[in-house]
């Protein structure tokens, strides 16, 4: 596959069409420059969806330190801090947080 270069300026309006289509699992990444161990788009994008829950219970498994967990019931952001969820705190918010659905 080709090698292209695109550069994007704070200027105007940018469209991009790329006539090359590749799978994710095509396109390699470095990992060196993130904490993923991945080295295709495909893989990271997978190991990105791990790190992440929403749900009503508390993840037990399958869960690092560093990873999201958005309880649906609360509506409380927590991250994984060693060995237990810890409470995401913003001070000084006001209105109200629509979590949303995706």
């Amino acid at each position: 596959m080709a090698e292209n270069t695109i550069t994007i300026t704070e200027e105007g309006t940018i469209q991009v069409s790329v006539s090359t289509v590749a799978s994710a699992g095509s396109i390699t990444v470095d990992p060196a420059t993130s904490d993923l161990i991945a080295s295709t788009a495909q893989a990271a994008f997978e190991e990105l969806a791990l790190e992440k829950f929403s749900q009503a219970a508390a993840p037990t498994t399958g869960v690092t330190e560093g990873d999201l967990w958005y309880d649906t019931d609360d509506d409380i952001l927590f991250v994984r801090r060693d060995t237990s969820w810890t409470e995401i705190v913003q001070e000084e918010l006001s209105g109200n947080i629509d979590g949303g659905t995706w």
